[in-house]
């Protein structure tokens, strides 16, 4: 299949594809139904996460509170308090790197919605997807959750291959692909692409899907931002798979 002409520049494709979050960001700004889809799971995760944290708070300071009085420590001794102190940052660090855990899983549905209020102002603009009823929709949502957990388990594989010499480049790369794989599968999969059509996509597109994935890898390692930059790599995604489909025609 002839390679699209935009393509042909390698490195001005990794470079569009590096930049797609800041022009994601961008759109989101300009667009307010893009900006309400992006702030309603991270709002939903936060509050979640306030009344889990508080309970925790509280039901860890009473069970180190009885724990220290069976042992004969007074819990507002200095050993009791650097205990409590450490048993508090350890469940800060757990509570922020599950953060974007949760909030990818809680924002499935609505990361679909934001990709598809999106479509429309794409460049060029992606054709309007066949209409499905809530029980296809829900099934489509299904398929999404899937090629993410797909995703996220290649990219775990390639993270451990990444300790073999000489693979760990390949390794690396791969991890960057299989991120934007997981982000280009909402506009596709309304169009009834599979899995297939997923990983095609990524070979024909190699250096702008790693371009990509090398910027998503580095947001999502930060913890809680990665979470809010869930929305931008929803947005990429769609604006990357819409100049594509514009490249071929």
């Amino acid at each position: 299949m002839e390679m699209p002409s935009w393509m042909f520049s390698r490195t001005r494709s990794f470079i569009y594809g590096v930049t797609l979050p800041l022009s994601a960001l961008r759109l989101i700004a300009a667009r307010p139904v893009l900006i309400f889809w992006s702030v309603v799971p991270i709002g939903l995760t936060l509050g979640l996460y306030y009344y889990l944290i508080r309970w925790i708070d509280t039901t860890m300071q009473g069970f180190l509170q009885n724990y220290f009085a069976s042992l004969g420590w007074n819990p507002n001794g200095w050993a009791a308090v650097s205990v409590w102190i450490f048993a508090k940052l350890f469940m800060i660090i757990v509570a922020a790197l599950s953060f974007s855990v949760s909030a990818s899983i809680l924002a499935s549905p609505f990361n679909d919605w934001l990709a598809e209020c999106s479509e429309p102002w794409t460049t060029p603009p992606l054709p309007k997807a066949p209409s499905f009823s809530w029980r296809g929709k829900a099934r489509l949502i299904g398929i999404d959750v899937l090629k993410s957990l797909l995703a996220l388990v290649g990219t775990l594989l390639a993270l451990v291959v990444a300790w073999v010499p000489v693979l760990n480049l390949v390794a690396l790369l791969s991890a960057f692909l299989l991120v934007t794989f997981q982000f280009i599968s909402y506009p596709q999969t309304r169009r009834g692409e599979g899995i297939q059509d997923g990983l095609r996509f990524l070979w024909r597109n190699v250096f702008a899907c790693a371009g990509l994935g090398a910027t998503l890898s580095f947001l999502f390692a930060i913890p809680i931002l990665s979470s809010l930059c869930l929305p931008l790599a929803v947005v990429s995604g769609t604006l990357l798979y819409a100049k594509a489909q514009g490249s071929k025609g």
